[in-house]
């Protein structure tokens, strides 16, 4: 009896010190996989402050870009404002001139309407560029600073996750936060 209470006894212990075997194996494996983790975390977190790094030059010229288009803007603006009050005095001039000579002869009369033809067609084309002009700028805009900042929004989302992953230490749950002690 004593015999089979020793034989009992050894292979419980068998299997506690197998079991006990495994799990710090288990655990090794797990801490090897952490370390790969973090070196990978850290090769990661260097990339993102190098891209960070280098978008912050490209979004200034952007802006700087976008400042000089839009002080183009308003000086073709003016331009396009000043062009249009010569072609309104040019067919105010042509409708005088129109009524002055009347039906006298059908030359001034012809001339007359090549004349508010080609001041339309000069209009026109001075508001296709205009129109044009403005597309551009919006696409510029919507092309180059809108991915920009948004890739600059990630990267700084990217760059406060891994923070977050590196700093690792977390108060226990039973301590109370500052934050909490201030509520209550």
């Amino acid at each position: 009896m004593e015999n089979s209470l020793t034989l009992v006894t050894a292979i419980g212990v068998t299997i506690l010190l197998i079991v006990q075997v495994a799990v710090f194996v288990g655990f090794y494996l797990l801490a090897k996989r952490v370390v790969a983790v973090v070196e990978r975390t850290a090769q990661l977190q260097t990339r993102a402050e190098y891209l960070l790094n280098n978008t912050d030059p490209v979004l200034k010229m952007a802006q700087g870009m976008m400042v000089e288009l839009k002080s183009a803007t308003g000086y073709l603006t003016q331009g396009i404002q000043h062009i249009t009050a010569i072609t309104e005095m040019a067919r105010d001039e042509a409708a005088e001139v129109r009524g002055l000579l009347g039906d006298s002869t059908a030359l001034a009369k012809r001339e007359v309407e090549r004349a508010k033809s080609q001041v339309d067609k000069v209009q026109n084309t001075i508001t296709t560029a205009s129109d044009q002009f403005e597309r551009a700028t919006l696409m510029v805009q919507n092309s180059v600073l809108e991915p920009a900042r948004e890739f600059s929004y990630v990267m700084a989302g990217v760059r406060r996750a891994i923070e977050v992953m590196m700093a690792g230490r977390r108060l226990p749950v039973d301590r109370a936060y500052q934050d909490e002690e201030m509520f209550i």
